[in-house]
């Protein structure tokens, strides 16, 4: 009993999905995803001491394709599994081959999708690829979204409490984008906290915000919660953050 109008934009939309999909398929198949490193500077320590995994997909027609677009696509097909070992072991040959506690660097951010989660024995097949590398487990950090510990919390919540056990990191990411609020961090143990950078972004702009902003990096560092803000990216944003006492 339902009429859905297919008008051109949804016809495009579709055809677009669809080629989106065979393009994925051929990076797996081919190994053309890259994995890029974004470094995590620490206030205290006045040095980049973390960095986070991004995977990233470029196409001979397409040119560069989002992980924002092709993610979600990724996630409804089935592929995010593939996608989500393939970068796992890219991170885990990285951290090997170029030592990078040598380098100054503790670990590694990478992030884990809300299907990922969803699978019982994730953390068996994580520390199996981490034990080929001869890695010590505390040099990895997964990160996941508030809506992943919604959609999939206990195979979730005992996922991460076997890899906390093997000293594996784990941080709440996109914290402000809706559908943050305390009841996530309380219910599980959150190595630290990631500021989406819209929140930032907005601190610099209205007082509320940055009275806000404020206070939710204080709550969080007096319960020893990490705080890392993303998007900093003017030396006026360093010096506001810095006095918040923002890791």
């Amino acid at each position: 009993g339902i009429i859905t109008i297919a008008d051109e934009s949804l016809l495009e939309k579709s055809k677009r999905e669809n080629k989106l999909i065979n393009i994925l398929k051929n990076a797996l198949n081919q190994g053309k995803f890259e994995v890029y490193y974004q470094p995590i500077y620490s206030v205290k320590q006045k040095r980049y001491t973390t960095a986070e995994a991004l995977i990233r997909l470029y196409d001979t027609e397409l040119g560069f394709i989002s992980p924002e677009e092709f993610i979600p696509i990724a996630e409804k097909n089935g592929l995010i599994l593939q996608i989500g070992v393939f970068v796992f072991r890219s991170v885990c040959e990285f951290i090997a081959r170029e030592k990078i506690w040598e380098k100054g660097l503790k670990y590694i951010h990478i992030n884990l999708s809300v299907i990922q989660c969803m699978q019982e024995k994730l953390y068996d097949q994580l520390l199996t690829i981490m034990d080929n590398y001869h890695l010590n487990y505390n040099c990895i950090q997964f990160e996941v979204t508030e809506s992943i510990a919604v959609a999939s919390s206990e195979i979730f919540i005992s996922n991460m409490n076997r890899l906390i056990e093997k000293n594996v990191y784990f941080a709440l990411d996109d914290y402000g984008t809706g559908f943050s609020n305390t009841s996530s961090i309380l219910k599980y143990p959150f190595h630290a906290v990631k500021l989406d950078k819209s929140i930032v972004w907005d601190s610099m702009k209205n007082t509320k915000s940055k009275k806000l902003i404020s206070h939710t990096i204080s709550m969080f560092k007096d319960m020893d919660i990490t705080v890392v803000a993303e998007g900093i990216e003017t030396k006026e944003m360093v010096e506001l953050f810095t006095q918040m006492d923002c890791d």
